[in-house]
């Protein structure tokens, strides 16, 4: 029986390998939930890409805001 989320053969419009090195216990975790949702860790990737919620800055909503005027020193007004 075909796994209900598999891609097809040849489904991938320009392939590219992910050549990033990241702690092996993450790439683990992710790879076990992709599992557990039953893609494999590929099409999860791709799927969690297709559906991340992006903010008004255009970045996923998890990520910190950082304050605008970090690393600024104060002006004192007169």
């Amino acid at each position: 029986m075909r796994n209900p989320h598999a891609r097809a053969r040849g489904a991938l419009k320009d392939p590219k390998p992910l050549g990033w090195k990241v702690e092996s216990e993450n790439k683990d975790y992710f790879a076990a939930l992709a599992e557990k949702s039953g893609y494999s860790a590929a099409a999860f990737f791709d799927l969690m890409i297709e559906t991340l919620e992006l903010d008004e800055r255009g970045v996923p909503t998890w990520v910190p805001q950082s304050d605008s005027k970090e690393g600024q020193l104060p002006i004192d007004k007169p």
